[in-house]
């Protein structure tokens, strides 16, 4: 027993030290370097893959164009063409860890919810979108699941990657077109999120659906 007792002692001391070196690296912040492309222009066509090298003009026509919409009091023109992401958009962003799982981000008014989910992690911040508005959310286009609220909202999140006082965010570009079974456009989705592609998704596709995505990596870092 007077063995044990100094075990026990050192054993208390560790954890002591081990939660006072959690504690004192906190508060930090992370800083805005770079966009890392992580993949190149993937194209798809009825749930199959092309090679964006052997069919250049048509994904190049697919991304440069812009849709429109009749309605009864005309036409609705959507911005649908490809632009490339500009650093510049996310010089000044930044985030700042209070603790754990108390973050701040730069862009947000307030993270309201941590989430793991494997090796990422989920930020739901306190702003909201229409679903009605963004109806692409109900799809499984994205890896990581969009929380529908009851009052047809969806909180826009963040999909994050923690390293040692470093950080990367997923940001997935996509633009999709759906057709129906006559050839008629019945849907068009296109932005950038912060998200990751979901594969699966491509087996939903039908014989014309058009799909064209890309991912980067927003990377952060202590200066």
């Amino acid at each position: 027993m007077k063995k044990l007792f100094p075990l026990l002692s050192l054993l208390s001391i560790l954890s002591a030290c081990t939660k006072e070196a959690e504690v004192s690296k906190y508060p930090y912040q992370t800083t805005f370097d770079a966009i890392v492309p992580v993949s190149e222009m993937r194209f798809f066509v009825g749930g199959t893959e092309l090679n964006p090298d052997h069919h250049e003009k048509t994904v190049m026509g697919f991304l440069d164009r812009l849709y429109s919409e009749k309605t009864n009091t005309g036409y609705i023109s959507y911005w649908s063409k490809f632009t490339e992401q500009d650093p510049d958009w996310f010089a000044d962003s930044y985030f700042i860890f209070e603790g754990k799982d108390i973050i701040k981000y730069s862009a947000f008014s307030k993270i309201t919810d941590v989430t793991e989910t494997g090796d990422a992690t989920v930020l739901k911040s306190s702003a909201t979108n229409q679903v009605e508005d963004d109806p692409i959310v109900k799809s499984n286009l994205f890896k990581y699941g969009i929380d529908l609220n009851p009052d047809g909202s969806y909180n826009i999140q963040l999909v994050v990657r923690n390293g040692e006082q470093a950080l990367e965010v997923s940001r997935l570009y996509y633009k999709l077109v759906r057709y129906d079974e006559s050839g008629n456009r019945k849907g068009l989705s296109f932005g950038t999120v912060s998200n990751e592609f979901n594969e699966s998704f491509i087996k939903t596709m039908t014989e014309r659906d058009t799909l064209a995505i890309k991912e980067y990596r927003l990377t952060y870092s202590i200066k």
